[in-house]
């Protein structure tokens, strides 16, 4: 097939999955199941072997991410329900103090943006977030802003949260590399998010809605956990992986490397973390409510990010198969752009579906 011919339908798929999933509403994981589907048929992809790809490359692609991110997300449930994600932002408020809480608003969504959903984390917080919002006098705009970048900039680049897993999985990149990489580039995005905030966004006084401020006066009689436990189900998880990756570079083949190749996996770490994290739960940690419907609660937060991470998969798989990124690389190498330019989107077009599971 002529090159400009397999260009157009690749981004006709594209197109077609943005406005399915964007302008029509469509379920992610339905939009791109279509687009993908459309791919196959204009890339004349033999009819009786399509099913086949796509289930080899859905199962593919999600048979190295789902449990970790079934377990991120369990995770993520027990830090939401025992307040360990209030106990932070207000560690994060002491750290920096009273004259600079746009900084702690964005260094506790920061850190709580590691195992938790963006959009989780904005509610969580929202209601402690108005509230110092009246406090200071400041606009909603701003610290809202900066709320909610925080979080979504580690939630989108470092594990173990599923967007990240999945790209590091579909690349072929060590998860420990993968989240050094992520925090080498989400620590300096994080800084200037809040920098364009307190610059730019607090010219317009935005109040908080009274129902916010209402449940931050609620949530002050809750008995929160201590920060030690608060954070160590974040930090020990990240400690044993990247333990695991300069252990494999100093000492290969070793049998302490061996060892650390299992507990510093991301499905043992995470368990670890899961794990650990029952320690925020008091004496509650027996009760069915924690060991049974805190999970279901963490399976069902799971469900959608998995599936769509496989549809993407079954997506990338016929992109690889048609040779996409060759044809795109033969086009540009024929022009005058940077190598370097070349192979960053060259590595984008070969994750380019995983970032729609945020």
């Amino acid at each position: 097939m002529p090159t400009a011919y397999i260009l157009i339908v690749f981004v006709l798929a594209i197109v077609l999955m943005i406005v399915l999933i964007s302008k029509c509403h469509v379920n992610a994981s339905i939009g791109i199941l279509i687009a993908a589907i459309f791919l196959a048929i204009g890339l004349h992809t033999p009819w009786e072997t399509i099913e086949d790809t796509i289930n080899s490359g859905f199962s593919g692609t999600i048979k190295s991410v789902a449990i970790v991110i079934f377990l991120g997300c369990t995770m993520g449930t027990v830090l939401e329900k025992t307040g360990a994600a209030v106990t932070i932002t207000k560690w994060a408020i002491g750290l920096v103090g009273d004259k600079n809480i746009i900084w702690a608003i964005a260094l506790a969504s920061f850190i709580l943006g590691i195992p938790i959903f963006a959009d989780t984390v904005v509610i969580l917080l929202i209601p402690i977030v108005s509230l110092l919002a009246v406090r200071t006098g400041k606009s909603m705009m701003s610290y809202g802003t900066a709320l909610y970048l925080g979080a979504l900039v580690t939630v989108s680049l470092v594990p173990p949260t599923p967007g990240p897993v999945a790209a590091a999985a579909l690349l072929h990149v060590h998860l420990g590399q993968a989240i050094l990489w992520g925090l080498l580039v989400a620590i300096p995005s994080v800084i200037v998010a809040t920098f364009y905030c307190i610059i730019f966004l607090n010219k317009e006084k935005v109040e908080p809605k009274q129902e916010f401020l209402k449940a931050a006066s609620e949530s002050e009689e809750m008995i929160l956990p201590g920060l030690q436990k608060s954070l160590l189900p974040i930090i020990v998880p990240l400690v044993l992986i990247l333990c695991n990756t300069a252990v494999s570079v100093a000492l290969p083949g070793t049998g302490f490397s061996n060892f650390m190749a299992f507990i510093g996996s991301p499905l043992a770490a995470l368990f670890t973390g899961c794990i650990i994290s029952l320690t925020l739960t008091g004496k509650k940690w027996k009760t069915p409510e924690v060991l049974n419907k805190w999970v279901d609660e963490g399976v069902h937060a799971a469900a959608m990010p998995i599936i769509v991470t496989g549809m993407g998969g079954a997506l990338a798989t016929f992109v690889k198969n048609a040779g996409v990124a060759d044809q795109i690389a033969e086009v540009v190498m024929k022009s005058s752009f940077p190598p370097h330019i070349i192979k960053r989107f060259l590595l984008k077009i070969q994750g380019f579906s995983l970032g729609i599971s945020q």
